[in-house]
């Protein structure tokens, strides 16, 4: 199925009082965090229609590899002009994945959700629209019918007629993160929090953390390295078929060595980002140094990290054998260990099967 992302952010954000597209969670713009939430689930095809400031946007969406189209008359029109225009420049897609600038934090779960009731929807459906307790809530996605609907409707309601005259099937989320805007100051508060808990965070605050913390260079240097095959290996599982946060995985990797100073530094870099609210975060530092806890598959973003980390020896890419040869130098071998390479094998096969990348 060929999907496609369409994001409209042309508005004014008159009522934040501030240009929400550029405030920030976790240190990113938030109109990139909504760009990641459709990456996240694979979709690489992401067209961003733009108004309000489309210069200074076009700088921070350039690098992203979205498609821009820009809403020249943002002031008088509404959602729905700007995502006629978008639709207009999607061509050949299956399904196309709807999201306002301002809704940055929907989980690489509720995508997968989505993606698999694609696969059984009912011949002659037009849309596919999420439900979050009594709200209908996102992504809404329009199928061929619903785009030629979208591209056609002339009556009242906005964006909400236009969905009225589909035939639209509904489904159920469990996810907050669905309902998650930022229209007034209170909900860019709740919004920040939330983003803390379950999401990655930006450079500067990861380079911050290591000047805080103290944290020798060398071990920096193994860091990023982790860091940066972390944030690879998301993105190519992303890209066949699995739904994962890719810069919680990125930035696991940056920050799963953090207290490396510490007695117990996984517990302790843990206690560090958990009293920042960083819980997502933590828990991967926690976990990263084994398999005491055995992952299904490698589509879990700790899983990632640990595999990473296991590859990765100072700063340089090593095999498995090579990683752990100090190990096997001076048997007899821990029961840890051995189950480690075991699990590490099997996810290292799991990604290159997935993938057809060699690890």
């Amino acid at each position: 199925m060929r999907m496609k992302g369409l994001i409209a952010a042309a508005g004014l954000s008159s009522r934040m009082g501030e240009f929400k597209p550029f405030m920030e969670l976790n240190g990113f713009p938030m109109i990139q965090m909504t760009v990641q939430s459709l990456k996240n689930a694979g979709i690489q095809e992401i067209t961003v229609v733009t108004g309000y400031r489309a210069e200074e946007m076009q700088g921070v969406l350039g690098p992203l590899g979205v498609r821009l189209v820009e809403n020249r008359d943002y002031r008088e029109t509404d959602m729905l002009a700007s995502i006629r225009m978008g639709l207009v420049t999607i061509q050949d897609a299956d399904a196309v994945f709807f999201l306002p600038g301002d809704l940055p934090l929907i989980a690489p779960g509720s995508m997968r959700k989505v993606k698999d009731r694609l696969a059984g929807l009912p011949g002659g459906s037009e849309a596919l629209v999420p439900v979050t307790g009594e709200s209908t809530s996102h992504p809404p996605v329009l199928l061929p019918g619903g785009v030629r609907k979208v591209l056609d409707y002339r009556g009242g309601g906005g964006l909400k007629g236009a969905f009225s005259s589909m035939k639209t099937v509904y489904m159920e989320l469990d996810d907050a993160g669905t309902l998650a805007d930022a229209d007034f100051r209170g909900d860019f508060a709740k919004l920040t929090a939330y983003a803390r808990a379950r999401k990655g965070v930006a450079r500067k605050l990861w380079e911050a953390w290591y000047e805080e913390t103290g944290l020798p260079e060398h071990v920096r240097a193994h860091c990023r390295a982790v860091g940066d095959l972390a944030g690879w290996m998301a993105e190519r599982l992303t890209e066949h078929g699995a739904c994962l946060d890719i810069e919680l995985c990125r930035s696991g990797g940056y920050l799963h060595d953090l207290c490396r100073l510490s007695e117990h530094h996984e517990a302790a870099a843990g206690v560090f980002l958990r009293a920042r609210g960083y819980l997502a975060l933590a828990d991967i530092a926690e976990r990263h140094r084994g398999f005491e806890t055995e992952p299904e598959s490698i589509c879990e973003e700790w899983a990632v990290v640990c595999l990473a980390d296991k590859l990765i020896r100072e700063d340089k890419r090593v095999s498995l054998k090579e990683r752990y040869q100090k190990a096997f130098a001076h048997p007899p071998v821990k029961e840890r260990i051995l189950r480690d390479i075991k699990v590490c094998q099997r996810l290292k096969e799991e990604f290159e099967v997935m993938t057809g990348e060699r690890l």
